[in-house]
């Protein structure tokens, strides 16, 4: 152990900041936790009833204040995930931040799924919510990624591939999110969510999470204010990774919830000054405004390690992201939705879906599997970012379309795994990928 921490200390060593450089980094970090104060104060006074709140005069303001506290903790919690590198291993770490990220979408789409049991219009928001989530992570996110990465690397890295190289421990990854949108093509068809899905999905995560643990370590390379911390003595340096974790997620929680209503009565409002449907309106607001901004921690990390030429990283961490939102989200819902029921004394059922959220949730796996298939030759290439992007954005203008776009996304997958099937280079490196992961779990054991 001893000698742990001297070696640690002699790697930091070899990093130290100049006084100005420390200086820039700690406003930029002191920064951060300002900006998420206020609303986190407003909140906490409203929790304990030493002020009042009003979403429906406050709206406006309220989705500002949820925003920026919601982007500010996301800066501090991908700062916090890159010094955990140093203890853990990366793909778990990578899992972590995946759901410390998400966090946001997962309370907004529990608080609606709660409210479901009681209003069952909300069902409608939760399904929605969760859906237009996932659908942009790959849809938008992923081209976003490749677009940073290509800017980054033309400017620093010139020779770098005009693609993204995945790693062979990805594989991990691409399985688990494999088997969760399987599942999740069952959904529509089986025209509800139970405490079965439920229990399978969560399943698929803990043994997901529990093969990402036994991945091995590799040194992180630290920039900013990571790297400050960083270079902070062992027991500080522990102690800010857990605190900035900590705050940042309570950020997020104390976020989320006002920031979903907030949307609904902005909804509202834009509905009845324009003349639109004010159901359409909400729906939409919820589907497509309401996971910008609680995506948005997602987004910023990845934007930071793909601008950090750390592509593979970026694409891992949205991947990972998307097995959580697939299994835990998901999952999630008819649990909380069944406790919802209990607690308002109503009789316990699955949740049905009516033939809208089976069409998103079918666009949702259809899209899934078309991304998935389109990676198994472990490259994410611009000819695959132009693909989703175009997809994404037909379904998105044209949401009638809906089992269209679902039809190409199964019918262009399948064409893919053909090519796949028939190409023994990408099927030798799928293999060497397995083989390369199996053995690093057996060995971290």
């Amino acid at each position: 152990m001893l000698t742990n921490i001297k070696e640690e200390d002699k790697k930091n060593n070899n990093h130290q900041l100049d006084k100005s450089t420390q200086k820039k980094y700690t406003n930029l970090l002191i920064l951060m936790f300002l900006i998420s104060l206020p609303w986190m104060i407003i909140k906490t006074l409203t929790l304990i009833g030493l002020f009042k709140w009003d979403y429906e005069h406050y709206a406006l303001a309220s989705a500002i204040l949820t925003g920026i506290t919601i982007i500010a903790c996301a800066f501090i919690v991908s700062w916090a995930s890159e010094v955990l590198q140093e203890y853990l291993p990366p793909n778990f770490v990578l899992a972590l931040l995946a759901i410390i990220n998400v966090l946001p979408e997962y309370v907004v789409d529990i608080y609606f799924t709660y409210m479901a049991a009681i209003k069952e219009e909300y069902t409608h928001y939760a399904i929605s919510n969760m859906t237009g989530a996932n659908r942009m992570l790959i849809g938008l996110v992923w081209p976003l990624i490749l677009i940073v990465y290509l800017i980054a690397k033309s400017k620093r890295s010139p020779e770098s591939p005009n693609y993204i190289q995945l790693d062979k421990t990805n594989i991990l990854e691409i399985t688990f999110l494999l088997l969760s949108t399987l599942y999740c093509f069952i959904l529509p068809f089986k025209g509800n969510l139970s405490l079965i899905d439920t229990l399978i999905l969560f399943t698929i995560f803990g043994i997901y999470i529990y093969l990402a643990t036994r991945m091995g370590k590799r040194e992180p390379e630290l920039e900013g204010p990571a790297l400050l911390i960083s270079n902070l003595p062992q027991k500080l340096k522990k102690f800010m990774i857990f605190f900035m974790f900590s705050f940042a997620g309570l950020g997020f929680l104390l976020s989320a919830e006002p920031f979903g209503e907030s949307l609904l009565v902005l909804g509202s409002k834009i509905a009845t000054n324009f003349g639109f449907d004010v159901d359409t309106a909400k729906f939409l607001m919820v589907q497509w405004v309401a996971p910008i901004a609680s995506e948005s921690p997602e987004i910023i990390v990845v934007i930071i390690f793909a601008y950090k030429l750390l592509a593979t990283d970026a694409f891992s961490t949205v991947v990972s992201s998307k097995i959580n939102q697939w299994t835990l989200l998901v999952g999630f819902i008819p649990l909380v939705y069944f406790i919802s029921l209990l607690i308002h004394s109503k009789p316990g059922s699955p949740l049905i879906l009516d033939e809208l959220q089976k069409h998103e949730i079918l666009l949702t796996a259809a899209q899934s599997f078309f991304a998935l298939i389109m990676i198994l030759d472990m490259r994410f290439k611009i000819i695959d970012a132009i693909l989703l992007f175009v997809l994404f954005s037909s379904q998105l203008l044209i949401p009638d379309i809906r089992i269209q776009v679902s039809i190409i996304y199964i019918i262009l997958g399948f064409i893919l795994l053909l090519k796949v099937l028939i190409s023994k280079e990408i099927l030798n490196n799928l293999k060497e990928s397995v083989i390369y992961t199996i053995n690093q779990v057996k060995k971290n054991k």
